[in-house]
């Protein structure tokens, strides 16, 4: 591979089937083409750290770290993207890393994510910055970094950088760990309880699972129990904002494969359940609409 051709890449592009080939107008590409930028005009921004399939010779394989890429999330970022769209009539930020993660990971710090290659470095700080540019330019709103994972319980995971002894704690010791959440910004101005916003009825997880997709945290799963369970990594921690206020917060959204990431009917399903619930869940929480009626698609008939 020639590591300064962008055509190579748009090549390997139109080998795939779906949304991943139909790339918009206004997309951008960095980093030789290892970091793509789709540019929105809500206060979303999401991203996938590890749905990349290049593994160009000229970088180093990582030794350290996990090495498998989190199979079709980045065909199931475009989705959940454009599901977003169809909904409000208006788009996200969405950010992908377009490298394998044998070659970077994104959602670890820059020694550990590159392994210290100059060119791994560069997708690295590409993507990173382009997050930042993102944020800076929505205000106030979500960053969400989407992942797969292979756990036996085939649900969807919310990560608020709160494990699994944190989800067990009840009432006011749950109510506590507000500020250490990914979330923090968002909980104190939150209408209802830090418990409510995580796990009650109104919650993401609740929402999910009301559109045919087990969460967890949820009402019905408040906390993984012995399962395996993601909580949320790097991104999340780096993309939140303590305190409250006109502040970002995060999200890790983890997918199982079977009934999400298998097949694009399964994605597109599970995109629209995101992106209503999302939609749902930002207006009851942070007060923030994203519908704009007179655009969305979906108004108009066009789904």
């Amino acid at each position: 591979m020639n590591w300064r051709a962008i055509g190579v890449w748009m090549g390997l592009l139109s080998i795939h089937s779906g949304l991943l080939a139909e790339v918009p107008p206004d997309a951008k590409f960095f980093a030789s083409g290892t970091v793509e930028y789709r540019p929105g005009n809500l206060p979303l921004v999401i991203a996938a750290p590890h749905g990349g399939r290049l593994v160009p010779a000229e970088i180093p394989d990582r030794v350290e770290g996990v090495l498998t890429r989190d199979a079709e999330t980045d065909l199931l970022a475009i989705e959940v993207a454009e599901a977003i769209y169809r909904r409000t009539g208006l788009r996200p930020h969405l950010v992908l890393c377009h490298l394998h993660r044998r070659k970077v990971d994104c959602n670890r710090d820059a020694l550990v994510g590159t392994g210290g290659n100059p060119r791994a470095l560069e997708t690295w700080r590409a993507f990173h910055d382009i997050i930042d540019e993102a944020r800076t330019a929505a205000g106030r709103g979500l960053f969400l970094d989407l992942h797969g994972h292979s756990h036996p319980e085939a649900r969807v995971e919310i990560g608020y950088l709160l494990d699994a002894k944190q989800l067990r704690e009840e009432g006011a010791d749950f109510n506590a760990l507000a500020q250490v959440s990914s979330v923090a910004s968002l909980a104190g101005t939150s209408p209802v309880s830090f418990e409510e916003l995580i796990r009650g009825k109104s919650s993401l997880g609740a929402l999910l699972h009301g559109g045919g997709f087990p969460a967890v945290p949820s009402p019905e799963f408040p906390d993984p129990g012995e399962e395996p369970f993601f909580r949320g990594g790097y991104n999340t921690a780096r993309y939140r904002t303590g305190g409250t206020g006109d502040a970002f917060f995060s999200l890790q959204i983890e997918c199982p494969k079977p009934g999400v990431r298998d097949t694009e009917e399964n994605r597109r399903r599970f995109a629209k359940a995101l992106a209503t619930s999302l939609e749902a869940w930002l207006l009851r929480h942070a007060g923030i609409r994203l519908v704009n009626e007179e655009a969305r698609p979906e108004s108009r008939g066009s789904e």
